[in-house]
């Protein structure tokens, strides 16, 4: 009951901000108008004919990717600074009076995921109603995988990025002092540097192996499931198991780092006047793991 409330306190407070509010209806809605007037004025022709033998699943895999990377990071930004500016209020220490760091956690990262999933929902529609108006895309030369998949590796990847921001903005004094956000934000970036790589080597060794380590899962998975087939020519696509697996281990990786980041946020909103190293930001995330195996070996 505590945590759909924090949920929903946390949803309801950021779908009112006049930011989401601007970025989510007002700019899409602009963009959208303005594609449907220039469509009008080229008397509905697309501008680019269309071609078979473009690889539309890649394409739309990739776009995934980058949306993926730009609304994560986003909603990772909105999570880190909702949790410094409370922090800094001191607003969290009387929530913590009354429900757990770990339920406060889980509700601010669900919370705003649930709004940043609904911004890319309205960006995915707006953007494809424009480039429908100047360009032939069609979604039906995806296959039922990458249909089932695709979502899947979307939302865990959502989840997992806004739980490490929550983390670190617990271990941060302020925004500008950066401190351990500015290597572990980066993490999730690292698959679009490679993106290439990737599509020209989907079943490489490493490659195969990137794709079980749940920060780079579902980009890299999105990734290879779409181009793998374009490579071989259909002879060969990603094997059923090792996407089973990839789901497997970004679900579990989305609740260790749930369970993490719960732990430096208990005890890094408590903490003031500096930001965490990443050596102190690891040691509380296993602080009380610690304590209760003590605890268990003294009683």
């Amino acid at each position: 009951m505590k945590l759909r409330r924090v949920i929903g306190w946390e949803f309801t407070r950021t779908i009112r901000s006049a930011q989401f509010l601007t970025m989510t209806i007002l700019i899409p809605a602009i963009l959208t108008i303005a594609a449907f007037v220039v469509s009008l004025a080229l008397h509905g022709q697309p501008l680019v004919e269309a071609d078979t033998s473009e690889p539309i699943p890649l394409v739309v895999a990739l776009v995934f990717a980058i949306i993926l990377f730009l609304a994560s990071f986003l909603s990772g930004v909105m999570t880190l600074y909702s949790v410094v500016r409370e922090k800094r209020s001191r607003v969290v220490e009387i929530l913590l009076s009354s429900i757990s760091a770990s339920t406060l956690m889980a509700g601010k990262v669900i919370g705003l995921g649930i709004a940043g999933l609904l911004q890319v929902t309205v960006w995915v529609a707006a953007g494809y109603a424009v480039a429908s108006r100047f360009v032939p895309v069609s979604l039906g030369l995806l296959t039922p995988v990458e249909w089932a998949t695709f979502p899947l590796y979307f939302i865990l990847g959502f989840l997992l990025t806004s739980a490490l921001y929550a983390a670190l903005g617990a271990a941060m004094k302020d925004v500008q002092s950066g401190g351990a956000a500015g290597l572990l934000g980066m993490i999730p970036v690292i698959p679009m540097w490679l993106s290439s790589a990737i599509i020209n080597f989907p079943s490489s060794l490493w490659v195969t192996i990137a794709g079980f380590f749940p920060p780079f899962t579902p980009a890299v998975m999105m990734l290879r499931i779409a181009a793998v087939p374009l490579i071989s020519e259909g002879k060969l696509a990603v094997p059923l198991w090792q996407i089973a697996l990839s789901l497997v281990t970004l679900s579990l990786g989305v609740y260790l780092v749930m369970r993490f980041a719960a732990r430096v946020f208990e005890i890094g909103l408590l903490m003031y006047g500096k930001s965490a190293s990443l050596r102190e930001f690891w040691r509380f995330g296993l602080r009380r793991g610690k304590r209760r195996q003590r605890g268990e070996r003294s009683a």
